[in-house]
C-alpha cells in the first residue's frame, strides 16, 4: 500500500492539470471572496456578519467542480493513454491501487480545499476592512465551523469525481456527469415547490450553499456538518462501485 501511495503520489504531482486546477480552485474561492466585499462596501444597508461570509464562500460554486475534475482525471487519464495497464502491472491488486488514488487524491483536494475556503474568507474580510461592515472573525466557532466545513466539501467532491472516473472510464462523460449531479437535481428540487427543502437538503449544492458554506444552515435542512458527513456517503458508494466495476473489467 505505501508503495502504491508513493506511485500515485509521483503520478498526480508530475501531471500540471493537477496544479492548474488547484491553483484555480483557490484562485476562484478568493475572487470570489474580494468581489463580495467589494460589493458590499458602498452597499445599504451596512451588510451582516453572516451576509459577507455566506456570499464570501460561494466560490466553493466553481471550486467544487474543479476539484472533482481533478478526481476525475486522475483515473481517467491513465484509461486514455493506456498507462492503467502499466499501473496494473506494477500492482496487480487493482483495489489497492484505487485506495491508494483515493488515499492521494483526499489528502491532496482536502489541503487545497481548506487553502481555497480561508482564501474566500480573507478574500472578503480584507476587502471590508476600514468599513462600517461588522467583520466575521475566526474566534467565532460558528464562523470557523463554515470555513473549515466547506474545505472539507471540496475535498468529498474530488472523491466523488474518483468514483465517477473510475466508473466511466472516460474523461468527459465522467466529468459530464459530475457536472449534472452537481446542478440537475437542484434544478429538480425546485420543482417540489415547499417539500422541494425536503428533497433539497439531500443535494449537493442545495447543501453547499443553505447549510455548509453559511454560518446558519436554513430551516429544514441538515447540519452543516450532517451534511458533509453526507457527501463522504455520496463518496463512498461512488468509490465501492468503481472498486466493484475495476474488479469486473478489463484495463
Amino acid at each position: 500500500m505505501k508503495a502504491a501511495v508513493r506511485m500515485e503520489w509521483i503520478k498526480l504531482r508530475s501531471v500540471r492539470s493537477t496544479w492548474w486546477l488547484a491553483v484555480a480552485a483557490v484562485a476562484s474561492m478568493a475572487a470570489s471572496g474580494i468581489g463580495v466585499g467589494l460589493g458590499y462596501r458602498s452597499h445599504t444597508p451596512v451588510a451582516t456578519e453572516a451576509q459577507i461570509l455566506n456570499n464570501s464562500l460561494s466560490g466553493a460554486m466553481l471550486a467544487q467542480l474543479l476539484l472533482g475534475a481533478l478526481g476525475v482525471l486522475v483515473v481517467t487519464s491513465e484509461y486514455g493513454t493506456g498507462m492503467i495497464r502499466s499501473t496494473f502491472a506494477a500492482v496487480p491488486r487493482r483495489r489497492v491501487v484505487l485506495a491508494a488514488k483515493v488515499a492521494v487524491v483526499g489528502g491532496v483536494a482536502l489541503t487545497v480545499g481548506l487553502v481555497a475556503s480561508f482564501a474566500g474568507y480573507l478574500g472578503g474580510q480584507m476587502t471590508i476592512r476600514g468599513t462600517a461592515i461588522p467583520t466575521a472573525s475566526l474566534g467565532d466557532p460558528a464562523v470557523l465551523r463554515a470555513v473549515l466545513l466547506t474545505g472539507a466539501y471540496l475535498g468529498a467532491t474530488a472523491l466523488i469525481g474518483v468514483g465517477l472516473g473510475t466508473i466511466v472510464r472516460h474523461s468527459g462523460a465522467a466529468i459530464g456527469i459530475l457536472f449534472a449531479l452537481m446542478f440537475v437535481p437542484t434544478i429538480a428540487a425546485g420543482l417540489f415547490g415547499e417539500g422541494g427543502v425536503a428533497v433539497g437538503r439531500f443535494v449537493p449544492l442545495l447543501m453547499l450553499l443553505n447549510s455548509v458554506a453559511v454560518i446558519t444552515p436554513g430551516p429544514g435542512l441538515f447540519d452543516g456538518g450532517v451534511s458533509v458527513l453526507l457527501m463522504c456517503a455520496y463518496a463512498m458508494v461512488a468509490v465501492l462501485a468503481g472498486g466493484v466495476l475495476l474488479r469486473m473489467k478489463d484495463a
